[in-house]
């Protein structure tokens, strides 16, 4: 009973998981696409399995990004594809997350009412212009980022 006890107390502390739904708007081609799916974050590595229009899973450890499609194929991201993909996930579980939103050194963060207004700093600039993160009481409800090309992501958690 001990060891299970403790087992849950380490998953609370170093897991995290929702399910979510995604609108990604592609401003190139005026097309916005929509899947769903379930963000895992431990300790040691990230996971996001798109369920819905078809299977897709990514992870993340500190050492590499892999891609396992539908057919059971596994891709390992390398060099701008692994820069941005790491960088777009690392900005995922940090807006996902409210303790996050009061003090980070990657944006600087205006509220207003239930809305967090953020501007990325830094490298992250170059990549996303700011955020929009919308929570209710305490937690992170949805949120939205926008590209300097103005593609945007949208994650609404379910």
């Amino acid at each position: 009973m001990r060891t299970i006890l403790i087992l849950l107390l380490h998953v609370a502390l170093f897991a995290n998981s929702y399910e979510f739904d995604e609108v990604k708007f592609v401003n190139a081609v005026g097309v916005e696409f929509r899947q769903s799916g379930k963000i895992e974050m431990m300790q040691d590595k990230t996971i996001i399995t798109y369920s819905n229009p078809r299977f897709k899973q990514i992870t993340r450890t500190d050492t590499n990004i892999t891609i396992k499609g539908s057919s059971g194929d596994i891709y390992t991201l390398k060099g701008k594809a692994l820069f941005y993909t790491d960088l777009f996930i690392g900005v995922m579980t940090r807006l996902g997350n409210f303790e996050e939103l009061k003090s980070n050194k990657d944006f600087d963060v205006e509220k207003e009412g239930n809305t967090y207004y953020l501007t990325f700093k830094g490298d992250i600039r170059d990549s996303i212009n700011k955020a929009e993160v919308k929570i209710k009481k305490t937690n992170v409800v949805s949120f939205k980022m926008f590209m300097p090309n103005e593609d945007r992501l949208q994650i609404v958690k379910k």
